[in-house]
């Protein structure tokens, strides 16, 4: 596998399985759009991973973020079992090797530190050939109404959403830290570009709010430039998009109306299931029975808001493990937020506020993609924060476009 560590630039002592766990692993990240191709190569890297785990070639590291991901595991697998309809076999166990992403490949990033450059490439590479394919499905394919929106490389509008977010938040910070950069530039303009077209008003304020929580902590007097040019670009923008933005105050729209009457619905199963909800995947069946009359559809997926979500689906302990992931994440970012990684503080701030925020409105931490996404960038922010750059080496976001 000689070949294989000289084309991701891995040291030479690095051990086979540990470069095919890695290399795998990046394939996850660009494939991040084709959720079976995703699944697949972190089924693969998982299991490059175990060997060399196995042949002590690489070594387990704890972090505090392994803590309410194992409450979330925990209260989901006993929510499953104790469910009255166990729709997810096995005690939720296809939630433990989702999560199993995170601890893998932050330990890849600790003991290969190239592993990082190569993680951040794969990310900026699925960002622009995640949003060019949406681009073009836009202007070539005239999918560019509320019935036949852009989806991209995935299999629904608000999955693409839920990725392109972090994506723009990812090359809009690095580009910033590296102006004269032309290719983040143009990166930072075309996965934007294509989180504004995919229509998705969630997404659009996940993304006000990552970048406006990113100026009060960061620049605050940009806030005095930032609030006019927000103005301006809301009056004259295109009419179809403007027409979005301005149903987002009209709560008899059919949409609107149907999330309020999701949340109301889901308040209702909060009290009669408070402890460990109804089970995974159970709110689909028993929102039927809880719905108010004049709600637009008489089936759902999900209640569309993460927190009234996990509490109706996985009881109060889901919710807490949610919260408390969060917040810890955002205390490593705070760490790091004055150190020579603090791009990256940035980043992690940025992605977490925008997925919560946009969260308010979509179940985007039960979507896999989304969710993977979220542990990616976390893993990401961590290695880097707690293990800086050396001073001679160049910057990630030139390692991560211009090659090594």
């Amino acid at each position: 596998m000689t070949w294989l560590k000289r084309r991701l630039s891995l040291p030479d002592e690095t051990p086979t399985a540990v470069a095919l766990a890695i290399a795998f692993y990046c394939s996850h990240l660009i494939c991040s759009g084709w959720v079976a191709s995703s699944e697949c190569f972190v089924a693969f890297s998982l299991m490059a991973f175990l060997w060399a785990l196995y042949r002590k070639q690489i070594a387990l590291s704890s972090h505090i973020i392994y803590f309410p991901l194992a409450v979330y595991g925990i209260d989901s697998t006993v929510s499953a079992l104790v469910a009255p309809r166990e729709i997810h076999s096995f005690g939720e166990n296809a939630l433990w090797l989702k999560m199993a992403l995170f601890p893998v490949a932050l330990i890849l990033f600790r003991q290969v530190p190239r592993a990082r450059d190569l993680a951040l490439r794969a990310l900026l590479i699925f960002g622009v050939f995640s949003a060019s394919y949406g681009l073009f499905q836009y202007f070539v394919l005239a999918q560019g109404d509320l019935e036949h929106r852009i989806t991209g490389p995935t299999a629904h509008v608000m999955t693409l959403s839920g990725l392109l977010l972090p994506a723009s938040l990812l090359f809009l910070i690095l580009w910033i830290h590296d102006r004269p950069n032309l290719w983040l530039l143009g990166g930072t303009l075309i996965v934007t570009l294509a989180l504004l077209l995919t229509l998705t008003r969630s997404a659009w304020l996940g993304w006000l709010v990552a970048v406006s929580v990113l100026l009060i902590l960061k620049w605050p007097r940009a806030l005095v430039f930032a609030a006019p040019l927000l103005l301006f670009f809301v009056i004259f923008m295109p009419l179809p998009l403007f027409s979005r933005v301005v149903s987002s105050f009209d709560t008899r729209q059919s949409s609107n109306l149907d999330r309020i009457r999701m949340i109301q619905a889901g308040v209702e199963i909060i009290k009669d299931y408070p402890l460990l909800g109804v089970g995974p995947a159970n709110v689909k069946e028993v929102y039927p029975l809880y719905r108010k009359h004049d709600a637009p559809r008489f089936r759902i997926p999900h209640l569309h808001n993460n927190i009234i979500q996990l509490w109706a689906e996985r009881g109060v302990l889901a919710l807490a493990a949610y919260i408390l992931l969060n917040v810890l994440f955002l205390r490593e970012c705070w760490r790091g937020w004055r150190g020579p990684e603090s791009r990256f503080a940035e980043v992690g701030v940025g992605v977490a506020v925008g997925l919560a925020a946009a969260g308010m409105f979509e179940f985007n931490f039960g979507d896999t993609e989304v969710f993977w996404i979220l542990l990616d960038t976390a893993a990401l922010v961590v290695a880097f924060i707690e293990r800086p750059r050396p001073s001679n080496e160049p910057s990630p976001s030139a390692v991560s476009v211009n090659g090594p």
